[in-house]
């Protein structure tokens, strides 16, 4: 039985770049992880196409799969996108009251564009497809498809955190979210935390007694593709004597960046016999870069990192190596295996899947992982700390930089096993078994 997949992000795209038409492909997880669904089951992926070269391409054929665009207006996706997904849904389910934003106008084109997305679905659908819808951007889509006439299976994968009832609440159109998720057949979410928070949304907002199937279902990650040697085959040390501390993250103010930094400096004041005996290797990828209120969190980042390394550096080092670009596939793996600490302290997380990536490229690293990842109720054997409080995260470092050879060891087995029992099959296997 064929699925048909939706997503807000297409798994490429085709630019126009140089003069000349290139691919683009997303690299986010989840695109990665429903791409090999794709290729497993076949069938359908209905997208945004965002590319400047996608309108050539409304039906593409891919490995075992099509790929199916809807295309926006300006106006639809400043509305849809920025306006309503990012301004408002974003910082609502990840906890930032003082930023969201709500325009009813917002909504409506946020309502519209998910119309849009329906009608796309039930028409490429046929009486026996699946349809597995993802994530923030497309929660209208089950309401919308039921009233389309759709009466099969509809699966929902919820990949960001569910916010407690008396938060979610401040939401206006709370009740219309509820819903339209109503109409599913099945939702997944990563963390059990998350599904009991919709269902006491459910419960408390809609008042409704009747609940469709809830289960939690982490997401896992292609362990085969980052643990072979092929993109590495000999890791060199890049710092002599020195530890290096790894963390890679896009610019988002839920991402916790300037108390990383934070954290650095209170670990060279508390311990300055630390000096030259680690580098901190600072990764963060561009987003929304047109947007005001980034171009500002990225000055004051690059402020606060320029004023640690002014504080603390000297003609042979400094503490934070700072790179602000994408990196690419190769790069990336690279860092995993030449990092012996991965530092991923998020202020909230829907899941997290850098932390299992690292775990599975990497044959000598610790974990400190922040405990408001969605991914740290799996992982047993990482160093959890609160990412707000700037002393736990300093003290995790330390106890990372002075571990034992065979306290790492331990602890990365343990993680190892863990995020090979439920890789990225596992999760497939999971999902598709609980709508069957």
């Amino acid at each position: 039985m064929a699925y048909v997949v939706a997503t807000s992000r297409s798994p490429l795209s085709h630019d126009l770049l140089g003069g000349s038409e290139k691919v683009r492909k997303n690299v986010g997880g989840v695109a990665v992880a429903l791409e090999k669904a794709m290729r497993s089951f076949g069938g359908v992926w209905v997208c945004w196409g965002d590319g400047s070269m996608d309108y050539k391409y409304p039906e593409e054929n891919l490995d075992g799969y099509s790929l199916v665009r809807i295309f926006l207006t300006q106006k639809e996706r400043h509305g849809f996108y920025d306006d309503y997904s990012n301004g408002t849904l974003w910082p609502l389910f990840h906890y930032f009251r003082d930023r969201i934003r709500h325009t009813r106008s917002g909504f409506r084109h946020y309502y519209e564009v998910n119309r849009k997305f329906a009608e796309k679905i039930a028409e490429v659908s046929g009486h026996d497809s699946r349809i597995w819808v993802h994530d923030y951007q497309l929660s209208m889509v089950p309401k919308l498809l039921r009233e389309e006439g759709y009466r099969g299976k509809i699966v929902f994968t919820w990949h960001i955190p569910w916010v407690a009832r008396e938060f979610f609440s401040i939401l206006p159109e709370s009740g219309h979210l509820l819903e339209s998720l109503n109409s599913c057949d099945l939702i997944t979410f990563h963390t059990e935390d998350y599904v009991r928070n919709f269902r006491d949304s459910v419960t408390g907002i809609l008042r409704e007694k009747v609940i469709p199937r809830t289960k939690s279902i982490p997401l896992g990650i292609d362990v085969n593709y980052y643990s072979r040697r092929t993109h590495d085959e000999i890791v060199e040390r890049p710092f002599e004597n020195q530890k290096m501390i790894f963390s890679v993250d896009r610019l988002d103010y839920t991402k916790g960046l300037l108390n990383r930094v934070y954290a650095i400096e209170e670990l060279l004041r508390k311990h300055p016999d630390l000096r030259r005996r680690f580098v901190y290797v600072m990764v963060v990828n561009p987003s929304r870069t047109t947007v005001a209120e980034y171009a500002e969190m990225k000055r004051e980042l690059e402020m606060v990192i320029g004023r640690v390394n002014g504080q603390h550096s000297d003609l042979r080092w400094r503490p934070i190596i700072y790179i602000y670009r994408k990196i690419s596939d190769a790069s990336l793996m690279r860092y995993y295996r030449q990092a012996d600490v991965a530092l991923i302290t998020p202020l909230i997380d829907g899941l997290n899947l850098v932390a299992k990536e690292f775990v599975a490229a990497s044959d000598h690293g610790v974990l400190v992982l922040s405990s408001f990842a969605g991914a740290a109720r799996e992982l047993d054997g990482a160093l959890t700390v609160n990412p707000n409080d700037i002393e736990d995260v300093a003290e995790a470092l330390l106890q990372a930089i002075r571990m034992p050879v065979e306290e790492i060891k331990s602890r990365l087995q343990q993680l190892k096993m863990t995020v090979k029992r439920h890789n990225l099959a596992w999760w497939i296997r999971a999902v598709d078994r609980s709508i069957r």
